[in-house]
């Protein structure tokens, strides 16, 4: 075909032949140094970013909600329901599960849970595995499988019996941890620690040169090794830092100026390292106790966490235990984590919101009673939604909002 005297021709996309590659070969990121995850957790902001992280989302419930016509319902009697409320295995409890699921993706950035099935293929139970023992394979159908290694053993399962969530994804089936890519921080944080250690464990601070007397002529190489070691032995460590400094033999000492602490800039590099890493995990500098909080109140600080630290991981392992569900019921049934705990305001705030939302018919008395997790009124009307009684409806000129019976006058009604 042409047009305009050019020749257009239609190019076929065929998905099905995507290069292997694509997926498993590309490299990213060359320079980062590898890390254990003890050599991480050795970093005290770094131990305390993914704490902080873990730890508020395995405080968090887990529902399964069912769309409706009026709205949603919780669909507690799944089988996927009971794992994630109870006891997701036999080992775990809800709160130790979850926070193993965040601790692999912040720190290994990929989380690997083995699902076992009952016989009508719904959720048994859900374990997690090791990330550094798993590998995603491909066979030759594109299909992925994985081993996983353990005690000199390797298992083998399909998709359908390992659930992989990753972290940050780019170009590869496995997943980036966000300290893979800026693993330079945590080692430089790492470093400062160690040096300060190693600052405060020496003792003498200071460098001190030895003058030797023009007349001492037999003074060799040996002699100055020899005296090094007996000043270390003797006056090293901070058990001898406040020893006297003994010389003999016409042996005269001096200390050299060079720059402290406080030249080197070490609080401030401490300071700095900090705030790299938790801008990396995106946690706010006040909860890690080196700034105070910008916020007025409590609630906008959670709220403010909430958003812009919890709400994408949150929404990462909902979308994938999502995939649990059974596949008829995946249009109609979600997973959700309740977040209304850490956004709950103070008692006066509370009660203000519950006697506006009751006036205006958005809760009934027993809501009320059950969000404040006091006992229900064993009463019709604590069921009910109840709305002030001259409320009218817009545009609406009568006086009695449009209920009056037609043919009587305002004195007969």
């Amino acid at each position: 075909m042409k047009l305009l005297g050019l020749e257009i021709r239609k190019i076929k996309n065929d998905t099905k032949y995507l290069p292997l590659s694509a997926y498993t070969n590309s490299t990213v990121f060359y320079y980062s140094p590898k890390m254990s995850v003890g050599e991480m957790l050795a970093n005290s902001t770094v131990n305390a970013c993914v704490n902080i992280i873990a730890d508020a989302v395995a405080c968090l419930s887990i529902n399964v909600y069912k769309k409706g016509k009026n709205g949603r319902e919780r669909a507690d009697n799944l089988s996927l329901a009971k794992v994630l409320h109870r006891n997701p295995n036999f080992y775990d409890t809800k709160y130790s599960f979850i926070q193993q699921i965040m601790l692999h993706l912040l720190l290994k950035g990929n989380a690997f849970v083995f699902v076992e099935r009952n016989p009508d293929y719904t959720v048994r139970a859900l374990y997690p595995l090791d990330p550094q023992c798993v590998e995603i394979c491909m066979d030759n159908e594109k299909d992925v499988y994985y081993k996983y290694t353990v005690d000199g053993r390797t298992y083998k399962y399909n998709s359908s019996a390992v659930l992989h969530i990753p972290a940050i994804k780019y170009n590869k089936l496995r997943g980036l941890s966000p300290m893979e890519y800026s693993t330079h921080s945590a080692k430089t944080g790492l470093q400062l620690e160690e040096y300060t250690q190693n600052y405060f464990d020496g003792g003498i601070h200071s460098k001190l040169m030895v003058n030797v007397p023009v007349e001492n002529k037999n003074w060799n190489k040996e002699d100055s090794q020899k005296l090094t070691e007996q000043l270390l032995s003797a006056y090293g460590g901070k058990e001898n830092a406040n020893k006297p400094l003994i010389l003999s033999k016409g042996l005269t000492a001096q200390p050299i100026n060079i720059n402290g602490n406080s030249d080197s800039q070490l609080v401030e590099n401490r300071a700095f390292s900090e705030k790299e890493i938790a801008k990396i995990f995106r946690v706010p500098l006040f909860m890690l106790g080196s700034e105070a909080s910008k916020f007025t109140n409590m609630e906008q600080a959670n709220t403010n966490f909430l958003q812009h630290t919890l709400t994408p991981w949150i929404v990462r392992i909902q979308e994938y235990l999502d995939r649990l569900l059974p596949y008829e019921l995946q249009e109609t049934h979600y997973v959700e984590f309740d977040t209304d705990t850490m956004l709950r305001a103070d008692y006066k705030s509370r009660m203000d919101s519950y006697v506006k939302g009751l006036q205006s018919g958005i809760y009934t008395l027993n809501q009320i009673m059950d969000m404040e997790n006091l006992p229900k009124v064993n009463e019709p009307y604590a069921d009910k939604h109840m709305m002030l009684e001259n409320y009218k409806a817009l545009g609406d000129s009568s006086k009695d909002g449009g209920n009056k019976k037609k043919g009587t006058s305002d004195e007969e009604e």
